[in-house]
């Protein structure tokens, strides 16, 4: 264990390392831009309110506690970025504390500083204490759950059972990917209350905590789970299984592009661990050090053969790379530990420690400021914003603009964000579609000919592009439209005979005012084209992605149709108000003959 000659220099040389990653959690966590995912959240969940089980929409990306913990922050601190992402900044700190604790607990100084390094600079996981998402959370209280389970095993304390229930709780609604080790988790603790001599009293003050704070609450986490799979909401995963699919994704999120037998090192260092585990069961009793090895390896195995079992009986999807976090953890407590027993054996033993040096090095290999690793691509930075900003003031009228599906509601976010009157993005045949402006992924689409860049980001990921000729438009139609607030399905704003517009483009202009007591509604703005029952084209934007409080409740935009085609015999831009919720609107309709 720590003399105490050296306690000090140990908790300083810890404290600066963890301050340093917490600075640069909060660095990022102001200047890497929105991610699709963060976005979603926000508009879908925060905005609406819509962010509690059985009561909003059926989305798993609606992290429920992180979710909650953003729209507080936002109701506090408004519109800020910065504020969604504040929970997930502040788990680092309940990471790191516990982190500490881990490494307390191991006897070799090596392997200690090589798990604390592993811990405080893993790769991918740290990305997610910088994002509006529940995965930093879920990790942080996953950590108290298990330290807290070792100690509960270890010293039966209320107040320790208390705070194992608790993060339990937590880092599942952080990330409903916990529940099967959530379950296991609980079942341990049930084995443990009435497996050991207890006074009937205490027993039963135990029994309680672990019905109210443990059972009921992952009751109704599961209840809500089937639910999303009823939903076909559940629709993340792989079917390749644990070592076929979630490991090689998880190894290539942490470390980028890995071999396939990648996988067997993990395997072989999981097996060498299961049987240090089992020989530290067979010597009683155990201290703390020794259950953080038996826990680490069961509950791996648990949740492994859990999966297997529900793929198996109800086709639930394996994890995949971010669902899957919650098994570095126990596989890295498990490495540290079992190493840390050898060494009492064989000195040399605590040189292997330094293989886990690769998490840290890999953090810092990639490490920058305007990026996440996993989500390249979805960093539409400010400067792109500020150039087709440039652009739009020299424009007679909204400049269309085309972007990947995951950047839609990035582009919709950064306009509210920084307050700017551009259009919002249109994904439907991107990048071929014609628009005016494009954002591309340099790694996914090429710009197509007729194109010119205008701004790029940091790393060359994405790239704002613009029209060499832009489109010549010709008023048709100016008009007013308006609609009292109901719960009307659907709400059409142009439905032309369509035999006389053939072979033609159209600019759809709308410039709406909402009213302001209707709330926030989720209905979309959809373009589309048939001939008979075949669709030729649709488009669907979200009203959360068309207006900008900012600006007042209103929606501007600016639809782009392609050429009207022989066979076609309906085209039609109208409001789908799928869920049936209050909605109207005012304002005026322009279209637009286009042509180069």
């Amino acid at each position: 264990m720590i003399t105490a000659a050296t306690d000090r220099l140990q908790r300083t040389a810890f404290l600066c390392a963890a301050l340093g990653a917490f600075a640069f959690v909060v660095l990022r966590a102001f200047l890497v831009p929105v991610t699709h995912d963060e976005a979603m959240t926000f508009f879908l969940f925060v905005e609406t309110k819509d962010f509690l089980p059985f009561h909003g929409g059926w989305d798993a990306g609606n992290h429920v506690l992180c979710t909650g913990l953003g729209w507080l922050a936002w109701k506090l601190a408004g519109f800020q970025l910065w504020a969604l992402r504040l929970p997930s900044v502040l788990a680092f700190l309940l990471y790191a504390a516990y982190a500490w604790r881990w490494g307390l607990k191991l006897r070799t100084p090596l392997v200690r500083w090589c798990l604390w390094a592993a811990l405080l600079g893993m790769p991918f996981l740290l990305d997610f204490f910088s994002l509006f998402r529940g995965y930093g959370l879920s990790m942080a209280f996953w950590s108290m759950a298990l330290y807290e389970l070792n100690a509960w095993l270890e010293k039966r304390g209320t107040r320790t059972l208390m705070r194992t229930l608790t993060a339990s709780a937590c880092a599942t609604f952080s990330g409903f990917s916990l529940l099967t080790l959530w379950a296991a988790v609980l079942a341990v603790l049930f084995l443990s209350l009435w497996t050991r001599p207890a006074t009937g009293k205490r027993r039963a003050m135990h029994t309680t905590l672990w019905l109210f704070l443990g059972l009921a609450p992952w009751a109704f986490a599961a209840a809500w789970l089937q639910e999303l799979a009823a939903h076909g909401s559940l629709y993340y995963g792989l079917r390749t299984g644990v070592f076929g699919g979630t490991v090689p994704s998880l190894l290539k999120a942490m470390f980028g592009e890995t071999s396939s037998w990648a996988r067997w090192p993990v395997l072989l260092a999981l097996l060498a661990g299961t049987w240090a585990a089992g020989r530290a069961w067979r010597r009683k009793p155990l201290d703390l050090a020794a259950w953080a090895l038996v826990l680490s390896a069961g509950l791996l195995w648990m949740d492994v053969l859990g999966r297997e079992v529900l793929f198996a009986w109800k086709g639930t999807l394996f994890p995949e790379d971010r669902t899957a976090l919650q098994w570095v953890l126990p596989f890295l407590l498990l490495a540290a530990f079992a190493l840390d027993r050898w060494c009492a054996r064989q000195a040399n033993a605590k040189w292997l420690a330094l293989l886990l040096l690769a998490l840290p090095v890999r953090t810092l290999a990639t490490a920058n400021l305007s990026r996440t690793s996993y989500w390249p691509g979805e960093a539409v930075p400010g400067s792109i914003f500020r150039a087709a900003q440039a652009l739009q003031q020299h424009a007679p009228r909204l400049l269309t603009i085309g972007s990947y599906r995951m950047e839609q509601g990035v582009w919709a976010f950064g306009l509210r964000q920084y307050g700017l009157p551009l259009n919002t993005a249109g994904t439907t045949d991107h990048p071929n579609a014609g628009q005016e402006l494009l954002l591309v992924e340099h790694a996914r689409t090429p710009p197509p000919a007729g194109y010119q860049l205008v701004e790029e980001a940091p790393g060359g990921h994405v790239a704002l592009y613009a029209r060499v000729r832009p489109w010549a438009a010709t008023l048709l139609l100016d008009t007013l439209v308006a609609r009292e607030p109901s719960s009307d399905e659907f709400m059409e704003l142009w439905h032309p005979p369509v035999a006389a517009l053939h072979g033609r483009r159209f600019l759809v202009q709308l410039d709406l005012v909402l009213p302001a007591d209707q709330g926030i509604a989720t209905a979309a703005l959809v373009v589309e084209m048939n001939a008979d029952t075949t669709a030729r084209y649709y488009e669907d934007v979200i009203v959360p992605f068309l207006r900008n409080p900012a600006l007042g409740d209103s929606i501007h935009t600016v639809r782009l149709t392609p050429a009207v085609p022989p066979d076609a015999t309906r085209l039609v831009v109208y409001f789908w108000n799928a869920h049936r919720q209050q909605f109207g609107f005012s304002g005026r309709l322009r279209v637009f003959a286009v042509r180069q």
